[in-house]
């Protein structure tokens, strides 16, 4: 059985895979993980207010990707 759950350290974005008669070869991954990437959205959501410290925007961010990645996590659960 598949795994749904989204795991935050996983890559933000696809990588390609490549087939050949014999192999399936899969290119390297490399940038942010989806855990990064929603932080970083957050974050620029959050330093558009100039008025928002930068210790809070830091780790607001973070508490908002690792939020999300669960609420995403229990979405594709209850949709079972």
């Amino acid at each position: 059985m598949e795994n749904n759950k989204t795991n935050g350290d996983s890559p933000a974005f696809s990588k390609e895979v490549f087939y050949t008669d014999e192999y399936k070869i899969n290119t390297p991954q490399e940038g942010l993980t989806k855990r990064e990437y929603f932080a970083a959205m957050a974050m620029q959501g959050l330093l558009a207010n100039d008025k928002v410290e930068h210790k809070y925007c830091v780790i607001s961010a973070v508490e908002y990707a690792d939020d999300l990645i669960e609420q995403l996590n229990k979405t594709k659960t209850n949709e079972k």
